[in-house]
């Protein structure tokens, strides 16, 4: 393979068009492709799934040559690169992330990270999903996807069926130099315990809620379950086709044999 398979890209998130996850999924992008666009959200769309913007208008903002922000949602943003730029000239593959924090588990319907590829699937086009887990926010280690995210595009790509490439990636929350393994998994169930509502009251006096879920996913332990493999320190991959996978489910392989 050359040492950029792709012509074109398009990269786009749920954390915004500032976030630091973006900035590393475009050097990671600008080794893959020889075109690089990136459309993403204005602000941080996070929890926004794969919703699109029917009740409000679409307002874009030029931050560089092929660099957009979009005031809508991650699927918003693919829909309108696709309608507005890249409609004759669609990128070989879509890039969604790199997300802060992980996508696994009951938080994979609400993900506007994986909203972005499900909508790129509908177009019929490849796509894949990258998330950095973390135990503290303010202490994020990028370096697992900043060392893998590069090889593992490249054998997703290798690994698609037609054009049919659907892929939900999360890497671990360690060093990359602690990962030896990527495990092939499926979405988990069972970690949101319950719905909450978090009260408040704005300045006139009016009622308001935050709404949250409480979590556990102390009882998952199933070993092809995504946040098992993450808890091994794997790079989970998740086929988000049934069809998909290059290993059997709850597989392993060597992260040496990416490159």
């Amino acid at each position: 393979m050359s040492e950029r398979p792709f012509r074109r890209v398009l990269l786009t998130n749920d954390d915004g068009i500032a976030a630091p996850g973006l900035a590393i999924l475009e050097r990671i992008a600008a080794g893959l492709a020889d075109e690089v666009w990136v459309v993403a959200p204005e602000h941080d769309q996070s929890g926004t799934g794969q919703s699109i913007s029917l009740h409000s208008p679409l307002r874009v903002f030029k931050h560089d040559t092929r660099r957009f922000a979009v005031s809508g949602t991650p699927a918003d943003c693919v829909m309108f690169a696709m309608a507005e730029w890249l409609q004759d000239t669609p990128p070989d593959v879509v890039l969604s992330g790199v997300n802060c924090g992980t996508n696994v588990g009951d938080s994979v319907p609400y993900s506007g990270t994986v909203g972005a590829v499900l909508s790129t699937d509908l177009l019929g086009l490849p796509a894949i999903a990258l998330s950095q887990a973390f135990f503290e926010r303010d202490k994020v280690d990028w370096s697992p996807a900043e060392t893998f995210a590069a090889p593992m595009i490249r054998r997703l790509w290798q690994q698609r069926q037609g054009t049919g490439c659907c892929w939900n990636v999360n890497f671990p929350a360690c060093n990359a130099r602690d990962i030896t393994q990527l495990r092939m998994v499926r979405e988990s169930r069972g970690s949101i315990q319950r719905p909450r509502l978090l009260a408040g009251e704005d300045a006139r006096g009016l009622p308001y809620w935050w709404l949250g879920f409480e979590r556990s996913s102390k009882h998952i332990v199933a070993p092809e379950a995504d946040i098992s493999a993450l808890r091994d320190n794997r790079i989970a991959i998740t086929a988000l086709r049934e069809t998909q996978g290059w290993l059997a489910l709850g597989e392993e392989q060597s992260v040496a044999d990416l490159t």
